[in-house]
């Protein structure tokens, strides 16, 4: 578990050098599916290998472990209880993520996998806050440790016509938007070289998409979108758009 801590503990590094943000979604026929967040730090850890202290000599470390929220919520059950509604209901909402996680010095690999089945779509929206608190819930930073300032929320929608991911702006007090313009000056310069792509998969064939630059697959059925971490971040309405079937 102490590994674990130690590898969730990296997000905080995320953007110190090149890394792979993938998100992607299987649909099935009835609306169910799955929510992966994959996220690639292998060039991270290419780079701190390159930091490391040639004296000393260590076993080439190799992680493979998926933790169940659901299982950290009922070892915290005791204190959880003591908090604010709202608090319990947002850890409630996680009993259902799991984290996978992936590291082998030896490959210089590291990737770490945050996956959810929904039996409806709408269980993803604001899935990005739902994966900073379980960061922090697993980090034992508290379980109502504060919150990062975002400026936008994320919405998903589907039916048998058509898919929409919706990007919502939120209007910001006057002291979160200068929280939030001091964030994103300290992780602008890391930005460089970051990708964020989606893969969505569909049960149906896709006739269109608002997205100029997407692709597909040869059957149609799953549709493609990166687009750098530094525009997406300037931009969130980027990947505002619609599939219709």
């Amino acid at each position: 578990m102490k590994k674990i801590q130690l590898l969730t503990a990296a997000l905080i590094l995320l953007f110190l050098t090149s890394c792979q943000f993938t998100e992607e979604i299987t649909f099935n026929k009835n609306g169910s599916g799955d929510y992966n967040l994959k996220i690639d730090m292998s060039e991270m850890l290419k780079g701190m290998g390159g930091m490391k202290n040639d004296s000393i000599q260590k076993e080439p470390e190799k992680v493979d472990s998926t933790v169940y929220f659901k299982d950290i919520i009922a070892l915290k059950k005791d204190s959880i209880a003591k908090l604010s509604k709202a608090d319990q209901e947002s850890l409630e909402a996680l009993k259902d993520l799991k984290l996978h996680i992936h590291m082998d010095e030896a490959k210089e690999e590291m990737v770490m996998d945050y996956m959810l089945d929904f039996t409806n779509v709408s269980q993803l929206n604001d899935i990005q806050k739902k994966i900073e608190k379980a960061q922090q819930v697993q980090d034992n930073k508290g379980a109502a440790a504060s919150k990062e300032v975002t400026n936008h929320k994320i919405e998903y929608f589907y039916s048998k016509k058509k898919f929409a991911r919706r990007v919502t702006m939120i209007d910001l007090s006057e002291e979160d938007q200068e929280q939030f313009d001091k964030n994103q000056e300290q992780l602008g310069m890391f930005m460089n070289g970051s990708t964020f792509k989606l893969i969505y998969n569909f049960p149906k064939k896709i006739k269109n998409v608002s997205f100029a630059d997407a692709n597909f697959s040869d059957d149609r059925k799953t549709l493609f979108i990166e687009v750098s971490m530094d525009s997406l971040s300037k931009n969130p309405k980027l990947l505002d758009f619609e599939v219709l079937f």
